[in-house]
């Protein structure tokens, strides 16, 4: 009836917004004081369900996007900081899936995913120096960081939408910490794969074995220092093979080819009768994997074998 006499805009609407915008206000700063994050999130899902059912059935339907937006403003922008700030940690360190997806949901609605990605990025430099600057942690920062990144992959796909500017946030953030003690990452990521490779890791199946080396592959990737972590390997590798002490010539294999594939290096094994008489394994590896070792190798192996 006001639409048709021309006075809904002026007489209804515009002092309705008002009204609701003054209200969202007060009860956002309330809320936020008296709420913990999650429990305000989602409050103000509720409140914008509400508002968007009070359209359908009250209001003319060109009042839903201001009024929506309204509440959106006053719920949410405005306390956007206050939010990250309050409850972001805790969400992550919880691995609260649902409620970083309900912060991810509402952040998008008044386009500030920007200010979540920067909190994302804050956070795994933050956590990762913990794990990486901690020299007392050495022997468990490989499998530190492991569960750190299979912890953020999982909120990055269940969470985050698998948003492709997140996911590189990740990585960067990942590749900036694993650096931070130059080549000593690189040279823990080398024991851990030894130590798995070996034999006498009672009850790792192949297939465990083989999601292992995928997943410390990941950290391999954002290395600067490769050839450190080649450096290690291959006297590892040395060692594992002459003295007998591998766990599995096919996880070997395996781990050589991903090596390969990742670096784009191409691997010389050892291939004159000798070698290959005395210790069968290498020519079985050359055989099946289609690799080669480097020459540095080869020298390494020499002077195992003729010291």
């Amino acid at each position: 009836m006001f639409t048709a006499l021309g006075i809904y805009l002026d007489s209804f609407e515009k002092p309705f917004l008002e009204r609701t915008s003054e209200f969202y206000a007060a009860e956002g700063i309330k809320y936020m004081q008296q709420s913990d994050v999650p429990d305000y999130l989602k409050h103000v899902e509720v409140r914008l369900h509400e508002e968007h059912e009070r359209c359908l059935l009250y209001l003319d339907v060109s009042t839903r996007k201001p009024l929506v937006a309204t509440a959106e403003r006053q719920l949410l922008e405005r306390h956007i900081s206050a939010i990250l700030d309050k409850g972001f940690t805790m969400l992550m360190d919880a691995n609260r899936i649902e409620d970083l997806q309900r912060m991810y949901s509402l952040f998008s609605r008044v386009n500030d995913l920007e200010s979540l990605r920067q909190a994302l990025n804050s956070y795994i430099r933050r956590t990762g120096q913990g794990i990486v600057l901690d020299e007392e942690k050495d022997k468990d920062m490989v499998s530190s960081l492991l569960e750190f990144k299979a912890s953020l992959d999982t909120i990055w796909e269940e969470s985050f939408s698998k948003n492709d500017t997140f996911g590189n946030t990740i990585k960067d953030a990942f590749e900036h910490l694993i650096n931070l003690r130059q080549n000593r990452p690189a040279e823990l990521i080398a024991k851990f794969l030894d130590e798995k490779l070996r034999a006498g890791n009672k009850g790792t199946s192949e297939e465990e074995l083989e999601g292992t080396l995928d997943k410390v592959l990941v950290l391999f990737r954002f290395i600067q220092g490769k050839d450190v972590f080649e450096a290690f390997y291959k006297k590892d590798l040395a060692k594992r093979l002459l003295l007998g002490k591998s766990a599995s010539i096919d996880a070997e294999k395996s781990m050589i080819s991903k090596v390969k594939d990742l670096l784009g290096i191409f691997v010389e094994h050892l291939t004159s009768p000798y070698h290959t008489k005395k210790f069968p394994s290498l020519f079985q590896l050359k055989t099946e994997c289609g690799s080669q070792f480097t020459n540095k190798l080869e020298g390494m192996f020499k002077v195992y074998i003729f010291a």
